[in-house]
């Protein structure tokens, strides 16, 4: 579908100001429910560019319009980030917004901007001076991971949500395009995310082509997707003889396409890796210093401990592959 530039007014609108492709994933249940606690059963959303949420979420029925507000900085950025969603919701005219976070900005420009219910995390800050429903987040969840904070607000609230599976729904036609772009090439296709927006959770490049080497016995097909920054150290992981064919040229929403085609996805933890588990891929995720993802049931996980992502071996790593297919 093509969003609605121009919906009706009235509509509640939802602000999820985290940057990752990810946290987008995290958030769908709570977006799902706060749209079906709604007489229309949809919403509008509001978030950062990098989120990707206009091409994931394409086919997502609850969603009506995303609107992208970037991240600020600078001498002047709460300022200018209140001026930023004062405008959008004068110029949506939604009749509530959930910020799905504690920052006070957008609690303060949907205020002024008249929209008379604000709900939001909380957490003890100033953003609570701005919110008209309680209950608030106590300060004592702060550290808690986002995914806990979601399903406390959403008991808060009293938002039914049956499962945190994301199950990210997308365009048939997206899929089709990536089975005839690659009809032909042998099963299983694993998909290798080598990608990351942070150098330290990715795993050394060498060691996806040791991976391959590894399962050649089970055949197949190897995609190595990464960001477009990518591409040029996957072809010359290529070129030194490694397996597989480059998909870095894959923008998000195609990404997510040839995942959801994919038989195994292994990847760092990244936007692609929650993609996969979100559409119900079996996704296994490699984790160094960060915290291991557990939301999904698709999702299982590789860690390298205070090692760092250098610590994890091919040898652990190549049984769980072949345990999944």
């Amino acid at each position: 579908m093509s969003y609605d530039e121009t919906p009706a007014p009235g509509l509640v609108m939802v602000y999820m100001p985290d940057r990752g492709v990810g946290d987008l994933m995290w958030h769908l249940p709570t977006l799902r429910a706060i749209a079906a606690s709604t007489p229309e059963g949809r919403v509008l959303l509001a978030t950062r560019p990098s989120s990707r949420a206009r091409d994931l979420l394409a086919a997502e029925p609850c969603v009506v319009a995303v609107d992208y507000l970037d991240y600020r900085a600078g001498t002047f950025r709460n300022l200018v980030e209140i001026a930023d969603f004062y405008k959008l919701c004068r110029r949506r005219r939604p009749r509530a917004v959930w910020i799905l976070e504690k920052i006070d900005r957008p609690a303060i420009g949907a205020a002024l901007a008249g929209v008379p219910e604000r709900r939001g995390f909380g957490l003890g800050h100033g953003q609570e001076r701005w919110l008209t429903h309680r209950p608030f987040l106590p300060r004592s969840m702060r550290p808690a991971h986002r995914i806990e904070k979601l399903a406390a607000l959403e008991a808060g609230h009293g938002l039914t949500v049956t499962s945190r599976e994301p199950a990210l729904v997308l365009i048939p036609a997206a899929v089709e395009a990536m089975e005839a772009r690659f009809a032909g090439l042998p099963r299983p296709w694993i998909v290798y995310g080598v990608g990351s927006s942070e150098p330290s959770r990715c795993w050394p490049m060498e060691r996806f082509s040791e991976l391959t080497r590894a399962l050649t016995d089970l055949g197949g097909t190897r995609f190595w997707l990464g960001g477009f920054g990518d591409s040029a150290a996957v072809d010359a992981q290529l070129a030194a003889g490694a397996d597989g064919v480059n998909v870095c040229d894959l923008k998000m929403d195609a990404a997510a396409a040839l995942m959801s085609l994919a038989d195994l996805v292994i990847g760092n933890d990244s936007g692609p890796l929650n993609v996969a588990a979100s559409l119900g891929v079996t996704a296994i995720g490699l984790f160094g210093a960060s915290p291991v993802l557990d939301f999904s049931r698709h999702l299982r996980s590789v860690t390298g401990s205070s090692g760092g992502m250098a610590a994890i071996a091919v040898e652990s790593v190549a049984p769980i592959a072949r345990l999944s297919l």
